[in-house]
């Protein structure tokens, strides 16, 4: 399964650098969604960001005070990782390409072997990641936090539901996503069953989240 999405990884990253630059150019993307198409996690482009290191966010939403909206160019992302001088307006220190950047860049000229994706997994270990349920992985949210369904679950929607304004994205392990609401109640069924064939205890951990947080209300 992780060489599975190891390849749903690299394909959006291809499908983004494929966009036309005009696209790319005023796609405005959440932390989130940036952070996912780096390889990296939010705290990490949060303090990123915070340093004053690139990539800078898109210059009408870089934050900077509390409750402001963070939101970067999808332009910005692929000249970041490419290795590429940024051409916005950009209000941090041009640095050298970070390892980051490099390493992007190499899985670029490679067609992407996997040597993001691998990087992505080693740093957090999602591959299907219900072997244990405990990791992390992300998952697409509608804007009032209701599941949709894991990012790698449906190749033919990735790029929509990624470029979508209504959507955005959360990390989670399995047994907490599996015990939100979600859009669609059959597909939540669907991969409670799927983990549960994979995995002792998800569905049961699921079910005791949901419950006890039914019942706090």
């Amino acid at each position: 399964m992780s060489q599975d999405f190891e390849s749903e990884y690299n394909r959006l990253v291809a499908e983004i650098m494929a966009l036309p630059e005009a696209v790319r150019s005023v796609k405005l993307l959440s932390t989130a969604k940036a952070a996912l198409f780096l390889c990296c996690s939010q705290s990490t482009l949060e303090r990123r960001r915070k340093s004053q290191q690139p990539p800078p966010p898109a210059l009408n939403y870089a934050g900077g005070r509390r409750g402001e909206e963070v939101r970067y160019l999808a332009n910005t992302l692929v000249e970041f990782i490419r290795g590429q001088t940024i051409t916005q307006a950009n209000p941090f220190t041009e640095v050298l390409p970070t390892p980051l950047a490099i390493n992007a860049a190499a899985a670029r000229c490679t067609a992407l072997s996997a040597t993001g994706a691998r990087r992505h997994l080693a740093k957090y270990g999602i591959g299907l990641a219900v072997e244990d349920g405990l990791e992390n992985m992300p998952f697409f949210v509608s804007m009032g936090g209701v599941f949709l369904s894991p990012c790698w679950d449906e190749p033919a929607l990735m790029l929509e539901s990624f470029l979508d304004e209504s959507t955005d994205v959360v990390w989670m392990d399995w047994a907490n996503a599996l015990a939100a609401v979600w859009q669609n109640e059959s597909a939540r069924q669907g991969w409670l069953k799927a983990a549960d064939r994979m995995t002792l205890n998800i569905r049961q951990r699921a079910e005791a989240i949901r419950h006890s947080r039914l019942s706090s209300i």
